[in-house]
Parts: C-alpha cells; sequence; structure tokens
C-alpha cells in the first residue's frame, strides 16, 4: 500500500512543480486528484480494520452505536483533514479554517446520542444511589 501511494505522490508533485510555473490552475487540479486517489487507496486498505472490530464487537457483545460513531468521526476527521490541507495548500486559508470548523461541529453532532446515552447512565446511577 504505501510504495503506490508515495509513487503517486512524488509523481504529482514533479508534475506540480513543472505545472506551477506556466498553469498553476492545472497544477491545483493535478494536486487535487493526487490527494483524492491517495485518500482512495487509504480506504480501500481499511477493511481488515473493519473486519477486526466487527469481529471485537461480535465477541464482547457491545453497542454497535458506539463503534459506529466512532468510525463515523474518524472518517470525518480524514475527510476534513484532506479537504482542510487542500485549501490551506491553495492558499485559501480562510476557507481552510471554516472547513475545520465543519468537521468540529460535525463531529459534535456525532457523538451527540453518546453523550445524552452517558447522561441517561448518569441519571440512573444517580437515582439508584440516592
Amino acid at each position: 500500500m504505501l510504495f503506490p501511494i508515495i509513487g503517486i505522490a512524488l509523481i504529482s508533485v514533479a508534475i506540480c512543480i513543472i505545472l506551477q510555473k506556466t498553469n498553476p490552475e492545472f497544477s491545483m487540479l493535478i494536486s487535487l486528484i493526487a490527494g483524492v486517489i491517495i485518500f482512495g487507496i487509504i480506504i480501500a486498505n481499511f477493511s481488515p480494520i473493519f473486519d477486526i472490530v466487527n469481529k471485537w464487537v461480535d465477541e464482547f457483545n457491545l453497542n454497535n452505536i458506539y463503534i459506529t460513531t466512532v468510525m463515523k468521526a474518524l472518517g470525518v476527521c480524514y475527510l476534513t483533514q484532506l479537504a482542510y490541507e487542500t485549501c490551506k495548500d491553495s492558499g485559501y486559508s480562510a476557507i481552510a479554517g471554516k472547513v475545520e470548523l465543519a468537521g468540529k461541529v460535525t463531529i459534535i453532532l456525532l457523538s451527540l446520542p453518546m453523550f445524552v446515552s452517558l447522561l441517561e447512565l448518569i441519571k440512573k446511577l444517580v437515582y439508584l444511589s440516592g
């Protein structure tokens, strides 16, 4: 997995350096396409991780909502980072900041059901001990 990513990255950087002088808009496009391809390769190699996590969820009889939420949050983090760095590398730091904020808000929204579940558990424990 690592060698194709390194190859794509180095070739893309070389093309971007060459195009930067004559066609900067194509340089940016090549950079974006390379980022998406690399991200796709990484995501394609995530399936063993999901298999192991699902095995542990089944084995320990865990609530699937927690694992699903964590996996979704990880996906949001990776996608946000890709978009953030692309915007920042293109010189659009203000937009990059908004993308970062959107990622943080999305993670808060994703974790809200877990937070509510935790508060309900605390409420039950307080009533049991009181």
